[in-house]
């Protein structure tokens, strides 16, 4: 078995001499390394062959020769993933980054775009940002637009716009046979919160939306008050949803170690050109809890994006830590108090919330399996670390934390989110609930012989 295939890699790579379009790395090449590694380096595996396809017709080759020789392969869009599921050992990775491409819609009053498969969100909202437009995406720049998509996809601007899963309107596979098709609407409900289990996505049709000017950046609450500004602010966030907050409202609390100290920063987006209405929101939230400064001031999301960038470490050693509840009870944030002062003091350990509010519009539940459509928050407890030496500390304090919060009242806990959970402690009939089965009869068939046996959710 070694023997043949070894052989089927070697056809493999003639074929990619044949066509040297196709970038492509061995773990003798001089990029290899650079080429694997992941978000989180402790999680890199080792691929026996890293393929960098520029196009829709070279995955299609790419994917025909791969099950032709039984040959196992994964797909990277971004390489965000915490446990480095996007790679496996002895496989070949079929890396997508080089499909980055953005194209926006001019011709009609309607706004949407197709985005390659491997477009970092960065790129993207910069791109997006020349036509005045702009689309929900995740908190950290540098992740894969499409991976964060397919699978949920929350951030700053979900309550206005929706989720990720909820922008797809069209997209374009290479399904097991290797042909590239348009995904009919069976396929594009799988797509939608179940990502790649169906076939490869090298590019999807998104809405995006008319938006200039905002106001965004961080208000940083006094460090020496930490457990006093959770509480704060907490309180003061249940008091104004239940007063009513605008939908044009994002803020994404979290803690980190700055220069002077531990302390609660939210990240504050108001996404409307009316400025006005968003400084007075800017004053409430600054009032929730002494504050030492903020950085908040009229932008774009594409600067933002750069500024918020410039934050995010290439690369770390940890994993994350997340959990889902219905909602923020004093329970729950009584084991946030308890543990946040705790965190280790390294800059790139974080402790963060996202929240799906009542407000955030949703799709058709008959047009996606994502199930999540209740209001909940997403506790990620991030036990990252800038070296090996270190990395045992965050870990220790994060396992701990995560299983505080795993003891509070059961009835508060829901279904995890699957992008953010390791696969072993997935269960994907609770997640989807009565989308399984629809999930499993349109994965068998489109996917009969488990061509993307690789793929994040496999029923």
């Amino acid at each position: 078995m070694l023997y043949k295939q070894t052989n089927n890699m070697n056809l493999l790579q003639d074929f990619l001499v044949e066509n040297d379009h196709i970038q492509f790395a061995t773990p003798d090449s001089p990029s290899y390394a650079d080429l694997r590694t992941g978000f989180t380096i402790n999680a890199t595996k080792s691929p026996r062959l890293i393929v960098r396809p520029r196009s829709a017709n070279d995955v299609s080759a790419l994917v025909s020769i791969l099950t032709a020789n039984h040959l196992p392969f994964t797909v990277r869009a971004g390489g965000h993933d915490m446990w480095g599921r996007s790679q496996a050992d002895d496989a070949v990775t079929i890396d997508l980054r080089e499909i980055c491409h953005v194209r926006v819609d001019d011709t009609s009053h309607s706004h949407f775009a197709w985005v390659g498969g491997g477009v970092i969100i960065l790129d993207l909202v910069k791109e997006l940002k020349k036509h005045n437009l702009v689309v929900p995406h995740a908190v950290t720049p540098t992740v894969g637009f499409v991976g964060w998509a397919i699978y949920g996809g929350y951030g700053l601007l979900s309550t206005k716009y929706g989720l990720g899963v909820d922008q797809i309107l069209g997209a374009t596979v290479v399904d097991a046979q290797g042909n590239i098709r348009e995904a009919d609407e069976k396929m594009l409900t799988v797509i939608r919160g179940g990502g790649g289990t169906v076939g490869i996505i090298v590019d999807l049709k998104i809405k995006v939306y008319p938006l200039d000017q905002v106001l965004a950046g961080a208000i940083i609450y006094q460090p020496n008050e930490l457990v006093r500004a959770i509480r704060d602010f907490n309180d003061k966030l249940h008091q104004a949803k239940r007063a009513g907050i605008p939908k044009e409202l994002g803020l994404f609390p979290f803690v980190m170690n700055g220069p002077m100290g531990k302390a609660l920063t939210v990240l504050f987006v108001w996404a409307s050109s009316d400025l006005d209405e968003g400084q007075s929101w800017l004053s409430q939230v600054s009032s929730w809890a002494p504050i030492v400064t903020s950085t908040v001031e009229p932008t774009t999301m594409a600067e933002f994006n750069e500024k918020a960038n410039s934050l995010v470490p290439d690369q770390i050693y940890g994993t994350v830590y997340t959990s889902s509840f219905r909602s923020l009870t004093p329970e729950v944030t009584e084991v946030i108090c308890k543990h946040t002062p705790l965190q280790p003091k390294y800059p790139e350990t974080l402790f963060g919330i996202h929240e799906l509010r009542p407000d955030a519009p949703m799709v058709s539940p008959d047009n996606s399996i994502f199930n999540a459509r209740c209001p909940h928050v997403i506790i990620e407890v991030l036990a990252m670390a800038g070296s090996m030496d270190t990395m045992d500390e965050v870990l220790e304090w994060g396992q701990m934390f995560h299983d505080a919060l795993m003891k509070t009242d059961a009835t508060n806990i829901t279904v995890p989110y699957i992008p953010l959970t390791p696969s072993d402690r997935t269960d994907l009939k609770a997640i989807y609930g009565g989308n399984f089965e629809i999930l499993q009869t349109i994965k068998a068939k489109y996917d009969p012989d488990g061509v993307f046996e690789n793929a994040l959710v496999q029923p």
